[in-house]
């Protein structure tokens, strides 16, 4: 550890070590945001019913889609972060970060001003049921207002990760967790807001860790190298081109795949609340060991980025395959909880009778794709911290527009296997994107690419 061991120093020392203890923190952080994004669906459910959770699933599936391109911008800078404090480029970093946060600002109140002003051309796109329209629309409104803070809530997480501290951005997740909770229960339970009130539950606890990140960044901004200042907070030509070069590709690669989750709503919500409402739940179920590995796998990323930035490949090469372990093991104990206990897991999330019929199978789902996310993660991190831009778009079209819209279609229309076609279809994308960069891993190349780093 360095800089008043806020810090760590992923380019020596022991690497099972330095990644486990270095990532950590990365899984419980996105296990936290997993619990901040479960917390809205299971007060909804158990307090407003099918209508209710039908309402959050397609207005967060919207929000998803029109956030991506702060997320991916934001990634694009934790990579250019990372190979920056890898090759000791200080100049360089302080540039990125004041060019980055101009960025992310613009990018939020534009996106913020869309979901506001057309939220209803939105919901009708996506063949929202009559049932849950209203509160979709609130939830999409509030939450377009409020974005300049998911935005900056991202970005000063990516910058502290790409630095090597993993450690605070977990202290600030946890803290609008806990406030999340606390006013979900509130506003849904005691105030009776509805949906509204899990999205102003939302927006406010992300606020508030805002003002904390960036207290603390002011009060830390020679400990970690930058000169955090309104003078540094400005757009630099080079650092905006490495950023859009980067950025741009992984903004539309996460824009293509969350169109085809709407291609896929639409296709679903035409078989009615119920089935829309049980999507929404897999969702949610999927989602807690997806952000366990992605977080494993974040860290992975920006300790392969800065060990790319070293020119250290055998360093990489052992964290990919760490990586993988680690992420077989989380999928392996999750594959027992869907064939074994498939209701309890959905009760979490309602007691609708009409949704729990579809329990069993949602599950059944769920542990078929789990081979596919043993690989992804590990092997999604090395294209990532390598900036192979054009890898991960072609393969998020592929997973988009192919292994999701197109199977879908297939299975659940074509074929006539109705809701459990579609959810099967779904998953086909996992397949397509792990397939393809296992290989790309396996074949060796991404050595050759390591030196444009």
């Amino acid at each position: 550890m360095n800089e008043k061991n806020r810090t760590m120093d992923l380019v020596n020392g022991p690497i099972a070590k330095t990644l486990i203890v270095f990532s950590v923190p990365f899984m419980l952080s996105m296990l936290l945001q997993t619990a901040y994004s479960t917390t809205d669906t299971i007060i909804v459910g158990q307090y407003l019913g099918s209508a209710g959770l039908s309402a959050v699933s397609n207005g967060s599936q919207l929000m998803q889609m029109l956030t991506a391109l702060c997320i991916g911008f934001a990634n694009a800078g934790q990579v250019l972060i990372a190979q920056a404090k890898g090759a000791g480029n200080y100049e360089k970093l302080e540039k990125i970060i004041g060019t980055l946060f101009v960025l992310e600002v613009f990018i939020c109140v534009v996106i913020g001003t869309v979901c506001v002003v057309f939220s209803r051309g939105l919901l009708n796109i996506l063949n929202t049921p009559a049932e849950a329209y209203v509160q979709a629309r609130w939830y999409i409104m509030i939450c377009g207002g409020g974005l300049i803070f998911t935005g900056l809530y991202n970005l000063f997480s990516a910058m502290l990760r790409g630095m090597g501290d993993s450690r605070h951005p977990l202290l600030f997740v946890i803290l609008a967790t806990v406030l999340n909770v606390f006013l979900d229960i509130l506003f849904i339970a005691g105030f009776n807001w509805n949906v509204a009130g899990a999205a102003l539950a939302t927006i406010i606890g992300q606020a508030v860790s805002v003002v904390f990140s960036l207290v603390f960044l002011l009060r830390h901004t020679r400990e970690y190298g930058i000169d955090f200042s309104l003078k540094t907070m400005r757009p630099d030509a080079q650092s905006t081109r490495q950023l859009f070069s980067i950025g741009a590709p992984m903004a539309l690669q996460l824009t293509a795949v969350q169109i085809s989750f709407l291609f896929v709503g639409r296709m679903i919500n035409a078989l009615g609340v119920t089935v829309s409402a049980a999507f929404g739940v897999m969702q949610k179920i999927r989602m807690i060991p997806n952000f366990i590995t992605s977080g494993f796998g974040q860290g992975a990323a920006s300790m392969m980025g800065q060990n790319l930035g070293a020119k250290k490949l055998d360093r990489v090469d052992k964290i990919v395959k760490l990586t993988i372990l680690v992420t077989g093991i989380t999928y392996g104990f999750f594959v027992i909880l869907y064939l074994t206990v498939p209701e309890l897991l959905f009760r979490i999330f309602t007691q609708d009778e009409t949704v729990l019929e579809f329990a069993a199978m949602t599950t059944l789902v769920l542990a078929i794709e789990a081979v596919a996310h043993t690989f992804m993660p590990a092997c999604n991190s090395l294209v990532s911290a390598q900036g192979f831009v054009k890898l991960s778009f072609t393969v998020a079209i592929l997973d988009a527009f192919l292994g999701r819209i197109f199977f879908c279609w297939l299975l659940g229309s074509f074929f006539g296997l109705g809701a459990f076609g579609y959810f099967l279809g779904y998953i086909c994308g996992t397949y397509i994107t792990s397939s393809i960069v296992l290989i790309y891993y396996l074949s060796g190349k991404w050595k050759k690419r390591a030196a444009l780093v």
